[in-house]
């Protein structure tokens, strides 16, 4: 069995199931936070089999989940077993009294891991509160239907902006409160509203300027969008930061199983861009003349940065797709910086002539 690619199996095996782990972990968190909100507004009222299915949902999006993370300890077993056989020869050569400059560092790696958790928390909490707010104005709109008075109105003018230039809207005239009042009640249904139509107005009777229709919520384009795009970033933010955990976890056993090789790096630049390549390439050359090709992956801790001078010393570590490139000397960071890299292909232990 050719050892690397069975290696490279198992990695993308766990990489499907890490994005699950994101996928199921996303789905439970969206449904748990607007269940317990709808659960907890008195107002609220669930239609038939709404409240089984989003139960469903939760159990379906757990069930991945633990599916997922007993998959993944079954996976890490298989791949430290085959690790335990391979050659590290394959991408560092043999370590020498050189080599230890950047032992201290190694526990820095499990740092970023943990960095990246603090980065999930953070944006989970921003998406179980930006859900939170929605069904919040879900529910007020929710309660003025049901508990308003309703009155007749006739549709005065109706405006369609362009596409991404704003909010659709009609401005409405209705009785309330002894007077003629108009509104601006924006528009999320697919009814095409036309100007003398006449329709339903319901309206607060303490404030009858909190106006909406049976058909139109008419929540707060403002403070919707205030919510939306948050929780659209967090909803990304989430299983990017999720996959930086396991993947920072990764290379810190790596490095701590390989330790550190002294290098001379240079970054190549990546302009202008191939199609599939996104990241740069980086050209390691060992003390012992030995050379190997990485490429960056895709991270915060890009190497970019790193380009404009060739032969940076550096440290290197990991193995496969869990190797780390350590500058000790980056622009603009005080402290030895770590670029995430997978090698391209094995040590050449013969430099070519130059």
């Amino acid at each position: 069995m050719d050892l690397g690619k069975a290696v490279r199996r198992l990695g993308r095996r766990r990489t499907a199931w890490h994005c699950a782990v994101a996928l199921g972990g996303a789905v439970f968190l969206l449904f748990a936070v607007g269940t317990s909100v709808t659960l907890l507004d008195p107002g609220y009222v669930f239609d038939d089999g709404e409240l089984a299915a989003d139960l469903g949902t939760l159990a379906a999006a757990g069930a991945l989940v633990a599916l997922a993370l007993a998959r993944l300890r079954v996976l890490a077993r298989r791949a430290e077993a085959l690790l335990a056989q391979a050659d590290l020869g394959t991408w560092l050569p043999p370590q020498d009294d050189h080599d230890s400059g950047a032992g201290a560092e190694t526990a820095r790696l499990r740092m970023l891991s943990r960095r990246a958790a603090v980065v999930a928390l953070f944006w989970s909490g921003v998406f179980a509160g930006c859900v939170a707010g929605i069904n919040a104005l879900d529910g007020a709109a929710a309660r003025l239907l049901a508990t308003g008075t309703h009155t007749a109105g006739v549709v005065e003018a109706v405006h369609t902006p362009r596409s991404g230039h704003g909010t659709p809207s009609m401005q409405v005239r209705y009785y309330a409160a002894g007077t003629t009042l108009t509104a601006e009640i924006s528009r999320d249904s697919d009814h095409a509203y036309e100007v003398g139509e006449p329709v339903t107005v319901v309206y607060d009777p303490a404030d009858p300027g909190h106006v909406r229709t049976p058909e139109e919520k008419n929540d707060n384009p403002y403070l919707m969008g205030l919510f939306v795009v948050p929780m659209l970033l967090s909803f990304g933010a989430v299983p990017m930061a999720l996959v930086a955990i396991r993947r920072w976890g990764q290379r810190y056993q790596a490095v701590r199983h390989t330790g550190w090789r002294s290098a001379t790096v240079t970054v190549v630049p990546d302009y202008p861009v191939r199609k599939g390549r996104h990241t740069p390439d980086i050209h390691v050359r060992f003390r012992d003349g030995s050379e190997i090709a990485l490429r960056a992956s895709m991270s915060t801790h890009g190497a970019t940065i790193m380009k404009g001078r060739p032969d940076r010393p550096a440290w290197v570590g990991g193995w496969g797709r869990d190797m780390v490139v350590l500058f000790p000397d980056a622009p603009l960071h005080r402290r030895p910086y770590a670029v995430p890299a997978y090698a391209r292909s094995a040590r050449q232990p013969m430099s070519p002539v130059r």
